[in-house]
Order: C-alpha cells, then sequence, then structure tokens
C-alpha cells in the first residue's frame, strides 16, 4: 500500500511538473501511443532500436535535413519515454518553423520501435502591406524589412520587422511611433500581413540646459552633443556651421550615447572625476500642430581640474627613461587625460606612441599600464609599468582567401618574411602595399598574427578576398562639337603565361599581377583613337622592377573625308610607341622609385592649323627620354586617409638643330624641314598631402608646375605637348600631344594661350568626408578651392597671379567602373568662368 501511494504522489508531482512546463513548448508533444495505441510508463522507460522513420506534414522540407535537425538516426538506441525524443522535438521547435511538433510511436516489433514525426508548418507569407504611411515611404519600408513572398511568417519575423519599422521613423524624429502588425489567411493558408503605423508626432528639443557647469560652456557642452540638440542651437553657430548641422530631435539612445560623450571631453580637459548626476524630460509647449516639444535638463559634476605631474616608468631596460618620455608625449604640468595616454602607450594612428617602439623591435609580448601613485592636490602621478617580454620571430607567413591571385604574387609584395622580427610596422606596411595592387576588397585585407609564447614565435596570416581587379569603360560625352565614345578594358591581375591553357579563361586569365590595357574611342566620323599597353610589375620575377610596352594610333579630321581634295578638308594622324623602366628604391626610403623611358610619335598632319600657324603639312617626329623620381606614401589608392606623393618628371629630346648644322634662321627653311624632329625638354612637378583632421574627414592638398623649354631660338617652342588649362582634364579626343590640366570652375582649355602655353601652375586644397565604404563601392563628397593659370612665357610666369575657383563634388568609385565623379565649380576670374560642372574619369582632376 504505501508502495502504491508513494508511486501515485511521484506521478502527481510529474503530472504537475509537465503542465507548469507546457506553456515553454506549447505546440510541440510526445504522443504517448502514437499511431498504434501504445502505452508508456513514465517511471519505467525501456530502450528501444529505431527501425524506422517516417513524415507527416513536412512536403515542403527535405525529409533528410528535418530527420539531421532533429538528431534521429535508424538504428540509433532510445529510451521511450525519454531525454533523446525531447530533445529532438525541442530542436525541431527551435528552428521557428513549425506550429506544431509530434513524434509517434507507430509500431513496436519486440525491441524496435517505428517512429512518425509530425509537423504542422507555420503559414507562409503571400503580400504584406502598410498603412499610415506617406506616399514615397512605402518602398523605402519595403527595403527596411526585406520580406518576400514566401517567406515563414513567424513570430521573430513581426518583431524583427516591426522594430525596423520603428527605428525608420525614429531616425526621422518620430520617436513615439507605434507600429502594429496584423494578419489574415487566404483559403490556401497564405497569410496577408499589414502594419498599421501611427507616426504620432515629431518630438523636437525646444531647450536643452546644462546645470552644474562653472568651467565649460554651455554652448561647449551643446556643441559636443553630436546627436541630440534643441531647436534653437544653430542660430548661435556661425553660418558654415548652420548648412551642415543636423536638425532638431529626441532619440534615448542617441542621447545617452551624447552624455557619454560629455564626460569623456571633460575628461579629455583634465576632469577626471566629472560625470552625469542624472538628466530630466518633460513636455514644453508647441507652437507648431504636427511637433511635439521637450525640455531637457542636463546636470553635471564638473569637479577639480588635475594635472599630470611626475611620470616614471619602471621594468624598462631596451628603452631609457627619457626615450620613453619622448614617445610618450605628456609634458609635467599638461591637463590630465587618460584617453591620449592610453593613445600614446598603445593606439595612436601616426605610430608614434611605446607600443610602436616595442613592437617595432621584435617585443610583440610586450605589455604597459599606467598606475596612478599619487593624487596631490591638483596633480597626479603616473608610474608606468613595463613588461619588455623576449623578441619575437617570425614563424611561417601565409595567405588565405586568394583564390584567383597566385601566392608569390601576395608574397613578394610582404614585408615581413619568416625569420624576421616581428615589426608592427612592417605589418603594416605589408598590407599597404597589397591595397595598392587593386586585387582584393580593401576591408578584407588584415594580416593577424598568431603568437606563441612558449616559443617566442609568431606566424602572421594575411587574409584577402579577391576583388574585382579589372575595369570596363563605357564612357560617351559631348565636347568640342562632338559626340565621343568611349570603350576600354583594364586588366590589373593578368597573366600570360596561362594564355594558352584553356581551363585559365575564367573569363580571362588571371593571377599574375600583370597589367593589360585595350582602349578604343571614336565619335564614329571624324575622330578615333586606339592603344594598348602591357606592363610586368616584377621584371625578372625577384625585383619591384616594372616593364611597360604601349602602342597607340590616332586619328582626327574634319569629317570632310568626302572632300579630301577641298580646301577646307583638315587632319591629323599619330602613332606612337613607347617602353619604359621603373625600379623601387631603399634610398632614401623604400617609398621612393624612379622610372626610364624613351617614346616615339610620328605625326602626320595635313592643313591642319590647330597648332599654329608654323606647322600646317607634312610630318614630324619625336623621340623623347624621360626621367622620375617619385614618392608615394598614400595609406590606401582609393580614399586615402594620410600620406604624401612627391614627384619631379623630366622630358627631353636630342637636340637636333644644334647637332645637324643647318641654319634654322633661314627664313626660306620649310617648316616641314624645321620640324621633321621635334625638339624640346620639359620639367613637371607634383604634390599631394592628405592630413586626417578628425574621424574620416581629410584635408588634401595639391600642386602641380610644369615648365617647357627649347634649345634653339631660330625654332622656338615646339608646337606639339604645349600644356593647355581649364576644364575637366579629360584629354581621350585631343590628338596633338597636349598636356591638359584641369581647373574646376572654366570652360576646357579656356585658360592657356590660343596655341598653348609653356609654362603653368595649379594649386588645389580639397576637403573630403566618405559616406560609404564597403566592397561593392566608395562614394565620398567633397568641397574645394582652386587656382591656377598657364602663360606662353617662362619671362611671364607670375606664380600667384591665378584664376580661382571653388565648389563641391562627388565621387564614386565602383570596381568594375573604376573612379568616377561628377564637380560643380564657380570660376570667378575672367570670361570663361562662372557655373560650370564638371565629368572626370580615373584621376583625371588631379
Amino acid at each position: 500500500m504505501m508502495k502504491t501511494a508513494m508511486q501515485q504522489t511521484i506521478r502527481l508531482i510529474l503530472l504537475a511538473t509537465v503542465l507548469l512546463m507546457a506553456p515553454l513548448t506549447a505546440g510541440a508533444q510526445t504522443v504517448v501511443g502514437g499511431d498504434g495505441g501504445y502505452d508508456f510508463d513514465y517511471l519505467t522507460p525501456k530502450t528501444y532500436e529505431i527501425g524506422g522513420i517516417s513524415f507527416e506534414g513536412a512536403d515542403n522540407f527535405d525529409t533528410r535535413v528535418v530527420q539531421l535537425v532533429a538528431g534521429l538516426q535508424v538504428g540509433d538506441r532510445i529510451k521511450l519515454p525519454g531525454d533523446k525524443i525531447s530533445g529532438a522535438i525541442e530542436n525541431l521547435w527551435k528552428q521557428g518553423m513549425f506550429e506544431d511538433v509530434q513524434i509517434r510511436v507507430t509500431r513496436l516489433q519486440g525491441n524496435i520501435a517505428f517512429l512518425k514525426i509530425v509537423l504542422k508548418e507555420r503559414p507562409r507569407l503571400d503580400k504584406f502591406g502598410f498603412t499610415g504611411v506617406k506616399k514615397g515611404e512605402d518602398k523605402k519600408l519595403r527595403e527596411q524589412i526585406k520580406m518576400v513572398t514566401g517567406d515563414v511568417v513567424t513570430e521573430n519575423l513581426l518583431r524583427t520587422s516591426t522594430n525596423k519599422i520603428k527605428g525608420y521613423y525614429i531616425d526621422k524624429g518620430f520617436t513615439r511611433v507605434s507600429v502594429t502588425p496584423t494578419s489574415t489567411a487566404d483559403s490556401n493558408g497564405r497569410l496577408t500581413v499589414v502594419f498599421n503605423v501611427k507616426r504620432g508626432k515629431k518630438v523636437k528639443i525646444d531647450s536643452l540646459i546644462f546645470d552644474g557647469n562653472s568651467e565649460v560652456s554651455d554652448l561647449t557642452l551643446a556643441g559636443k552633443m553630436q546627436k541630440t540638440r534643441d531647436v534653437n542651437f544653430p542660430k548661435k553657430l556661425r553660418f558654415w556651421k548652420k548648412v551642415f548641422w543636423k536638425k532638431s530631435r529626441y532619440v534615448e539612445s542617441d542621447f545617452k550615447e551624447d552624455l557619454d560623450g560629455v564626460v569623456a571631453y571633460y575628461n579629455e580637459q583634465g576632469y577626471r572625476d566629472a560625470r552625469i548626476v542624472n538628466d530630466t524630460v518633460w513636455d514644453a509647449p508647441s507652437k507648431k500642430a504636427d511637433q511635439e516639444r521637450l525640455k531637457v535638463k542636463v546636470k553635471v559634476h564638473e569637479g577639480n581640474k588635475f594635472y599630470f605631474r611626475n611620470i616614471t616608468f619602471s621594468g624598462n631596460t631596451v628603452y631609457s627613461d627619457e626615450t620613453l618620455r619622448r614617445a610618450l608625449r605628456i609634458s609635467k604640468g599638461d591637463p590630465y587625460n587618460k584617453l591620449l595616454l592610453e593613445t600614446n602607450m598603445q593606439y595612436n594612428p601616426s605610430g608614434t606612441d611605446i607600443s610602436s617602439l616595442y613592437m617595432d623591435n621584435g617585443y610583440l609580448f610586450f605589455k604597459a599600464v599606467p598606475v596612478e601613485i599619487a593624487v596631490e592636490n591638483d596633480s597626479i602621478d603616473i608610474e608606468v609599468r613595463i613588461v619588455e617580454g623576449k623578441q619575437a620571430r617570425i614563424r611561417n607567413v601565409s595567405v588565405e582567401g586568394n583564390t584567383i591571385t597566385n601566392d608569390k604574387i601576395i608574397m613578394r609584395e610582404l614585408y615581413t618574411r619568416p625569420g624576421d622580427l616581428f615589426s608592427r610596422d612592417a605589418l603594416l606596411r605589408s598590407r599597404r602595399e597589397l591595397l595598392q595592387l587593386k586585387f582584393f576588397k580593401e576591408e578584407s585585407v588584415i594580416p593577424e598574427p598568431r603568437p606563441d609564447p612558449t616559443s617566442g614565435t609568431v606566424d602572421i596570416v594575411y587574409k584577402v578576398e579577391e576583388g574585382n581587379a579589372s575595369t570596363i569603360n563605357l564612357q560617351g560625352g559631348y565636347g568640342a562639337g562632338m559626340f565621343v565614345g568611349t570603350i576600354g578594358l583594364q586588366l590589373n591581375n593578368f597573366s600570360v603565361r596561362n594564355i594558352f591553357k584553356k581551363d585559365a579563361w575564367v573569363p580571362l586569365p588571371a593571377g599574375d599581377g600583370q597589367k593589360l590595357s585595350l582602349n578604343a574611342t571614336t565619335n564614329g566620323s571624324s575622330y578615333y583613337s586606339i592603344s594598348a599597353s602591357f606592363t610586368e610589375p616584377w621584371l625578372g620575377g625577384r625585383r619591384a622592377q616594372s616593364l611597360t610596352g604601349q602602342v597607340y594610333h590616332n586619328f582626327m579630321s574634319n569629317g570632310l573625308w568626302y572632300k579630301k581634295e577641298s580646301a577646307s578638308y583638315y587632319s591629323l594622324q599619330i602613332t606612337g610607341a613607347g617602353v619604359s623602366f621603373s625600379k623601387r628604391l631603399k634610398w632614401p626610403d623604400d617609398y621612393f622609385f624612379v622610372s626610364h623611358g624613351i617614346s616615339y610619335k610620328h605625326y602626320m598632319l595635313e592643313n591642319y592649323n590647330n597648332l599654329s600657324s608654323l606647322f600646317t603639312d607634312g610630318s614630324a617626329n619625336d623621340l623623347s627620354y624621360s626621367f622620375t623620381l617619385a614618392r608615394n606614401s598614400f595609406d590606401s589608392p582609393i580614399y586615402a586617409r594620410s600620406g604624401s606623393e612627391l614627384s619631379v618628371s623630366a622630358f627631353v629630346t636630342p637636340p637636333y638643330s644644334l647637332l645637324s648644322g643647318k641654319d634654322y634662321g633661314d627664313p626660306s627653311m620649310s617648316a616641314q624641314e624645321r620640324f621633321r624632329w621635334v625638339e624640346y625638354y620639359k620639367v613637371n612637378l607634383r604634390g599631394a598631402w592628405m592630413l586626417n583632421l578628425v574621424g574620416d574627414m581629410v584635408l588634401s592638398t595639391r600642386f602641380r608646375f610644369g615648365w617647357m623649354g627649347y634649345y634653339n631660338s631660330d625654332i622656338g617652342l615646339a608646337p606639339f605637348g604645349r600644356y593647355f588649362l581649364g576644364g575637366d582634364g579629360l584629354s581621350s579626343w585631343v590628338l596633338d600631344g597636349r598636356e591638359v590640366i584641369p581647373l574646376r570652375g572654366y570652360e576646357n582649355n579656356s585658360l592657356s594661350p590660343m596655341t598653348g602655353g609653356s609654362v603653368f601652375d595649379r594649386f588645389t586644397i580639397e576637403l573630403r568626408q566618405p559616406i560609404v565604404e564597403s566592397a561593392n563601392a566608395t562614394i565620398w563628397v567633397l568641397g574645394f578651392l582652386e587656382g591656377g593659370n598657364c602663360w606662353e612665357d617662362l619671362s611671364q610666369f607670375q606664380p600667384f597671379k591665378m584664376y580661382n575657383s571653388a565648389g563641391l563634388g562627388v565621387r564614386l568609385y565602383l570596381p568594375m567602373l573604376g573612379l568616377i565623379g561628377i564637380d560643380w565649380g564657380y570660376g570667378f576670374d575672367g570670361t570663361t568662368g562662372g557655373s560650370q560642372f564638371h565629368f572626370s574619369i580615373g584621376q583625371s582632376l588631379d
């Protein structure tokens, strides 16, 4: 009797437990007995082998996947009832795809059990819509929630979509928005979901009040609230700040983040104990029917201002205290700034911190901890406790993620070699060189050190993701009275050795880092240009020395090909080829490179008077040698935030007139004879600097200068290769060898003498701000100030007598199309200035 009573008690406890847990597993159950009417004792489960598994209600699912999720396999030994079955039900229930999950026992054969998994699928989406939204918002909301017909409608889907809709309106200032989803089913069980939106009124801050601040002004604190401001705040700012200041709105999460920013500002000024005591928000009257106004009061505790006093170091043996103090760049008497202290110890972007000092010398396991050892009145003593560790050497270097580019192409660009001491600077430099290849998505290039403290070594893995290394240039435009179309193909990761391998054409042989460029431009009737070039960037495979060859043919006329015999017909043809050799230098540093080149051009002129009246018919030859010395330390080839570029280039032809013994001052000498071999010398200078101001905002300053001279005053300036200033810098349709220099805000070529100049200068200041940086596109906006001029002769050169302009622009970089720009500039001087729009390809405006 006692045994029976105890069994009944236990069964009641079990039953109560099951009933209590039922809400947690609603819709998921094991059917005791199942189809076969079998009864199982929960107190004495028995072990069975699964003899088979069947399914019901899984028509829209792969039963193999269902079985895999459940974790049940034919042949498994399970207890009935038991945890294996309840675990299988829970696994299926967690997928959120089913309204009901059952596992039934359909048949028993001795110790073999046959199971059936019975599923009831949640309804699927037929269509969805919105109520209470304005025209035009529907599309934006659909892009936000990204629901599609056929989706399984789960509670999580509805909740996530609702939150995204709320977030969309909160970002616009409707912080009291409510969204309620409703659904109706059709005859097939498919759901129509409607999100009922009540935006409410826009919530703006009528006044933002600070209390408790005596050392920092209200205006300064309000300026530190980046996302939260009152409606009157822009009126207190200068005009240029008003233009870019965001509108007033109250978003609680942004407000809390801004309060942290206020405390951070105090800390940076030396108020280490500053804190927000409390904040209060209450309703305020609004004069606008579609707005609600709030008053926000923030009470701050400033505390005392502290200063650094004595900074000492312990544990350092490699570097002296003085060396570390110089790297720390904090002096006695500076306001106490813990963030600056930590930055100059570990994370300074310029690489001038104490950590860089050690890590560039192999001390990968180095640690430094600043400790406040004394606080007296307003002064704080700091002891920097250093654990130097031992120097780490690089054991293995590998690359992951390259599916097209050969390993050796990547490895030869790296500055980290097995056996070298670890160097953070070498790691960052290696990443820069990989970015310069333009083969990989910029954000994917991640060098990952994998240290092994036991052996004192480190493995370095460079993770990359192949981008689109090739670009297609499809361009059309109207200029010089004609419509011009261009098609071009730039293959930046080509492979010559795989040309004859059938399997390598996917779609083109690639992976060896060579560059192949093919371009054709025409207006269909009077102009065409074709060109091809090839570059081997590592000639010989052992050094960073490149060899480039190019050929081209250009033709231009007035289109009167059917009147070739008439006096009105004119044409110009140029056929040319060139080869250049460049090499990376190790001195003064390895950002320098030097280049030598030889080029030849053959000109054919027929009644062509666009150059000068001196030479209109006949042929001319231009054989020149070029020399370039340049340095480029930009941190990125697309949107650079730091670094500089400097180059000086010289172009010279042989002084034919001085060697021939002919009298070029003889008035009877024909133009054909005078210009049979063109002679000149040119010097071009250019420079650019990038300065990261704050966040991702970059100040870009650039200059260009060019001077073209001649050997013989009897001949004067060569008719080819002169400078033409003004406009967008696009020169694809210009055939006479001229150098086109952009200057926004003016018409193309309008700021030079009619037949070109011999000297020019140009200066540019740009403020850049990225708005999109992703694998698919990089977009930034810019504002610019620009000035320049072009003179006929060096004697007229006045470097600061310039045509000036200002304007705005946007740049779009797409992997397949390269860099595209649209600029609006306003020229302040001359007759060709004023409002001008400019279209640019690549770096044509630089």
